[in-house]
């Protein structure tokens, strides 16, 4: 497969695929929002791969912190034969992302993902440092991350509601 920069022009078919495998997290309009973000005033930036540029099969957007020295991944998946994954079949972005970070003179890679499938998921937190030291996960997605170099460096309770957190993650590239 080959890998492609994310421009206006290719941001209809990368929504397409979005809310294909993933309908319940986005409709077109929502893909094609939250990709139309690329521009020089947010600072974002993407990539796609695919067989060609008109059938992708991944992506990954990132958003820059320049004052940080730090890229955060925004959103990523892959269709796996219809079935959205997070995890190994994105390496190659996550490798042109990293490569694009360091070239930038950014110092960190950060990702966050949900607590669901952690041991944290549905429970209130009173001390994130223990919870974090404790925390148990066995999704492949995020095992994957860790083997990747990535690693815990917070937790948002509540994110996204009572009980449901936010796992911190980020990865040097120094």
């Amino acid at each position: 497969m080959e890998i492609f920069k994310l421009t206006k022009e290719r941001i209809p078919a990368v929504a397409q695929l979005m809310c294909t495998i993933k309908p319940d997290w986005w409709d077109y309009e929502g893909a094609f929002g939250q990709l139309s973000d690329i521009n020089e005033t947010i600072r974002t930036v993407g990539w796609y791969l695919g067989e060609d540029e008109r059938h992708p099969k991944g992506w990954i957007l990132c958003r820059e912190f320049i004052g940080y020295h730090t890229l955060e991944l925004e959103c990523s998946g892959f269709d796996d034969n219809g079935i959205f994954k997070l995890e190994h079949k994105l390496e190659d972005l996550i490798d042109i992302a990293s490569r694009y970070a360091k070239e930038k003179g950014y110092l960190t890679f950060r990702n966050g993902i949900s607590s669901i499938g952690f041991n944290i998921h549905g429970q209130d937190i009173d001390n994130i440092s223990e919870a974090i030291q404790n925390l148990i996960c066995e999704r492949t997605d995020y095992k994957w991350m860790l083997d990747y170099g990535f690693r815990v460096i917070g937790i948002q309770p509540n994110a996204y509601e009572k009980g449901f957190h936010l796992i911190l993650l980020a990865k040097d590239i120094s």
